[in-house]
């Protein structure tokens, strides 16, 4: 590893935690993975933050983060989740549009890139409430529709998740590109 990269990581102050993204943590040289890991664990403060998040493209993808600010002033993304069709047949692709298919919540490598952020700092109980939303959709498939035709797809998961947070809804989050609600969700809570 580069001294370059290991300067980027302590610069930004971020880190990722949880299966998805514990990766970037594990890249930086051990002496820096163990300054991280100690910040985390020692901070005397952890704030919680809800993000919302999106790439662009078509359809797009909507997904939701949960973390910490430290008081070190450490970022830590804990989880990110999403939600994607199970299936990545032809047919599948087919049904995403004109029918509901089964659904799953989870975090795919990609979710690390996204183009829009909108960031909110949240009390423990709000974060709870979000962590309540995330439970009721895996146990509870609300089957998948690119369109939300009859289903849910990534932006209707995100805009739950918002409510739950306490954030203003924003109508039609299921029938609009992801990014787009992402954007809309950060402009009717004044972000």
């Amino acid at each position: 590893m580069t001294r370059r990269f290991a300067g980027a990581i302590s610069r930004r102050r971020m880190m990722f935690f949880g299966g998805t993204l514990f990766v970037v943590a594990c890249l930086a040289p051990l002496s820096a993975q163990a300054d991280l890991y100690d910040d985390y664990i020692n901070s005397s403060s952890k704030s919680p933050f809800v993000a919302f998040l999106a790439r662009d493209g078509f359809p797009g993808h909507a997904f939701v983060a949960v973390g910490v600010h430290l008081d070190s002033g450490l970022m830590v993304y804990e989880r990110f989740f999403g939600y994607y069709p199970i299936s990545d047949s032809k047919l599948a692709e087919a049904k995403l549009v004109f029918s509901k298919t089964t659904g799953q919540l989870d975090y795919k490598w990609k979710d690390t890139a996204w183009q829009v952020n909108y960031r909110v700092a949240i009390p423990e109980d709000k974060k709870s409430a979000v962590m309540a939303v995330v439970d009721k959709w895996k146990s509870n498939d609300p089957k998948y529709n690119l369109f939300a035709l009859g289903g849910k797809n990534c932006s209707a998961f995100a805009g739950e998740v918002a409510v739950a947070a306490g954030l203003k809804a924003v109508d039609g989050a299921g029938s609009m590109l992801p990014i787009d609600y992402i954007k809309k969700l950060r402009q009717a809570n004044g972000g």
